[in-house]
């Protein structure tokens, strides 16, 4: 008997949601219109919401069964792990509350796992057309290049619990996301490591496109802002993986000042990001570029300008990490802490 007999529901499509009401209706607006034929469900988790989350899921006309769960642990890790707890689907598919999909989008995610049994399978994150209106817009788009959906599947570097599907027995294996990354970072990257460490393949499918439906990161205040959040579980990450960390540059980067061990010129540059990375030196790019893309949008100049507020605000971000002790017994030599 296949496991597919044995549940009966094909896919579970999990969707970890904070206070994003109006993103997750859109959101579930493109799923209604998946065109697979296969059983399939939703499962909404609400992680600590205060809007109106739960009337808009109850609201639904939804075509298959779409099912809402609390979960009041904070982060999306917590959230992934209990919609995963409830779910019946042979496969999990995860997806963020604000990415629009395709009618064929769970179609393709099944294509992909029935033609690489065992694998998992993450799909491409792209930008909403329109948020390359701005000169900020532009600059956000040159860091993720666009990827062209008739290239061939190939192996993945990292994961995005924004687009991915997993076989659910892997999810048991493993035991699920670590919550111990309480923010929406790196908890992705780390469940693909324990994966790896394993066996599991993970593979990238340029085809299988979710639109991120995201405002928020279109200023440079902002996407600072989101940067400066995100760089918090930086340090944590490295604690757990250390020169296993596929982003060990940047680790490097962002660690303090090591005198005596640091070239001069290395010391400098973390000084002058610690400077940058302060709120008054922050609102004070923000001010300066904002003038800039209104009176004078030579990109040369924003773009250094860009730079130099995001490498402040994730250098700020990672020593904010470095400062949190999660469990009481974090051995701070081993990230060069003194």
């Amino acid at each position: 008997m296949t496991n597919n007999q044995m549940s009966g529901t094909k896919f579970s499509v999990i969707i970890p949601t904070h206070n994003r009401a109006e993103a997750l209706r859109l959101t579930l607006a493109n799923l209604a219109r998946q065109q697979f034929t296969e059983p399939w469900e939703v499962i909404v988790v609400n992680n600590r919401c205060t809007d109106n989350t739960d009337a808009l899921v109850e609201g639904q006309n939804f075509p298959v069964p779409l099912r809402l769960v609390h979960e009041d642990t904070p982060g999306a890790a917590a959230a992934r792990n209990a919609g995963a707890a409830i779910a019946s689907g042979d496969y999990l598919l995860f997806l963020d509350n604000d990415i629009l999909v395709e009618p064929d989008f769970v179609q393709r995610h099944s294509n992909a796992l029935t033609a690489h049994p065992g694998c998992w399978i993450v799909g491409h994150i792209a930008s909403l057309p329109e948020q390359a209106s701005t000169p900020f817009g532009r600059y956000r788009e040159s860091l993720f290049p666009s990827v062209s959906p008739e290239r061939r599947i190939c192996e993945a570097r990292g994961l995005t619990g924004a687009n991915f599907s997993m076989p659910r027995r892997d999810m048991e294996r493993l035991g699920g996301f670590d919550e111990e990354f309480d923010i929406a970072s790196h908890e992705d990257l780390e469940l693909a490591m324990r994966a790896w460490r394993i066996g599991i393949k993970i593979l990238f499918d340029p085809s299988i496109i979710g639109v991120h439906n995201d405002w928020a990161g279109t200023s440079i205040s902002e996407y600072c802002l989101r940067q400066r959040m995100y760089c918090r579980t930086e340090p944590l990450f490295w604690f757990k993986y250390g020169t296993e960390h596929i982003k060990g540059d940047l680790v490097a980067e962002n660690l303090p000042p090591a005198w005596g061990k640091d070239a001069p010129r290395v010391i400098f540059r973390k000084i002058t990001k610690g400077i940058v990375g302060s709120k008054p030196a922050q609102l004070a790019l923000a001010a300066t570029c904002g003038l800039l893309e209104l009176t004078w949008p030579w990109r040369p100049v924003l773009w250094r300008l860009y730079r130099l507020a995001i490498a402040g605000a994730m250098y700020k971000g990672f020593q904010e990490g470095l400062a949190i002790d999660r469990n009481g017994s974090r051995e701070n030599k081993r990230i060069g802490v003194k």
